[in-house]
């Protein structure tokens, strides 16, 4: 992997800038609107599994479309692409706005608006982080990943804490309409963009036997295969995202704003960690996705025991330092180990596995409303942790390599 030579490498390229700017209020929207969705559900029901259901739904709807989505950002221009997906989540935030206004609201509505909001998250994800290496190159791939991990870590850290804010200031409504307007905007300036983000290599074959290619390619390269398994273990992680609501209504009883603290401290180690990825680079990407995956998933167990909220604030802090840094290495490394006319379809295989995350939130749900809030985290903290561990134990070989 290259090494970047300068913190702040991929800020001196002429479009990169107003691309982080742009994905910045995006990522703000984003929690936004998902802090307020959370707590709207926690407002309609208190099933966990109900409110896992939510997570699940969308995820499979992502999970489903995104071998369509890897294909479409080899094929099509990277940008159009991220516009189209921008627009349509920030339509599908007015009209949940709207349905709360008037009071017509059910969780079927949300469930269905998930689905949707699924289809066009699907839409944009591989194209993200491929429009990426088109605006920077290759020898700076990692620096810009890492620098747009930083945008990531700040919205984590600024969005749920604004959102707690202007939840009790302005009501859920104002909530997701401000969370609408801030998307719209960033995808006026990604709009200005130059840079389409079209691949360089025409169609070969079907949309079909494209994909088929992929998944060859992935079974005759062991290190690819064994990092894409590590990454699987992200069906447990979600298990942080859906029951971080419920911990600090029910288990802590800290109330929206403290719901906000806990996730402003994830974003804080998300910030962290973007930090010294930009500085830090990961010669061993293949080591780095699995001992980082490993590293969440013991932050997990950590986050059960819940002996206070400073506890909790403290786990949540190094989950997000931790995740950053997987993000790094999985999304950079990956995309430099393939061949550049099969990053899309790579990154959609990557996005799938950790598209599993919303699955975790439906059974944890389920799981936590049988055995108890702790205990149930405990388990999804525990169960990857021997995977992972067997996994390093008997893989390390092959993931150097990568």
């Amino acid at each position: 992997m290259a090494t970047p030579t300068r913190p702040l490498a991929a800020f001196r390229l002429p479009y990169f800038p107003a691309y982080f700017l742009s994905n910045l209020l995006q990522y703000v929207s984003g929690q936004l609107q998902a802090f307020t969705l959370q707590w709207l559900v926690t407002e309609l029901t208190t099933s966990r599994t109900l409110l896992g259901t939510v997570g699940f739904v969308q995820g499979a709807s992502v999970t489903l479309a995104l071998p369509a989505a890897g294909v479409a950002s080899d094929r099509y221009p990277k940008r159009h692409l991220l516009v189209i997906g921008r627009v349509g989540l920030a339509a599908i935030v007015l009209v949940m706005a709207l349905m709360v206004h008037t009071g017509w609201i059910a969780m079927w509505h949300i469930i269905v608006l998930a689905i949707a909001g699924g289809l066009f998250s699907a839409l944009m994800q591989p194209a993200s982080q491929t429009y990426v290496f088109d605006l920077v190159g290759r020898e700076n791939v990692q620096n810009a990943i890492a620098l747009n991990s930083i945008g990531t870590g700040a919205a984590q850290m600024l969005g749920p804490a604004l959102a707690g804010v202007t939840i009790a200031a302005i009501g859920i409504v104002g909530t997701f309409v401000s969370a609408a307007a801030g998307a719209l905007v960033a995808t006026g300036m990604l709009a200005l963009i130059p840079v389409l983000g079209r691949s360089p290599h025409a169609p070969r074959s079907s949309p079909w036997n494209e994909l088929r290619e992929s998944l060859a390619y992935v079974r005759q390269h062991p290190p690819v295969l064994l990092a894409l398994i590590a990454c699987s273990m992200a069906v447990f992680n979600g298990a942080l995202y859906s029951m971080r609501p419920i911990f600090a209504r029910h288990v802590l009883e800290v109330g929206s704003q403290g719901f906000g603290m806990l996730a402003a401290a994830s974003g804080v180690g998300t910030l962290l960690g973007a930090a010294i990825a930009t500085m830090l680079p990961m010669r061993r990407p293949g080591l780095a996705i699995a001992a980082t995956m490993l590293g969440f998933a013991t932050c997990l167990l950590l986050y059960s025991f819940a002996f206070s909220f400073a506890w909790v604030l403290g786990v949540e802090l190094a989950s997000g330092l931790i995740g950053q840094l997987w993000n790094v290495a999985a999304f950079s490394g990956l995309q430099l180990a393939v061949p550049e006319e099969m990053r899309g379809r790579i990154m959609s295989l990557l996005m799938i596995v950790v598209q599993t995350a919303p699955l975790g939130q439906l059974f944890v749900g389920v799981l936590a409303d049988a055995v108890g809030d702790q205990l149930a985290m405990g388990i999804f903290g525990a169960v990857p942790m021997v995977v992972l561990t067997l996994l390093l134990t008997f893989g390390w070989r092959q993931l150097r390599e990568l």
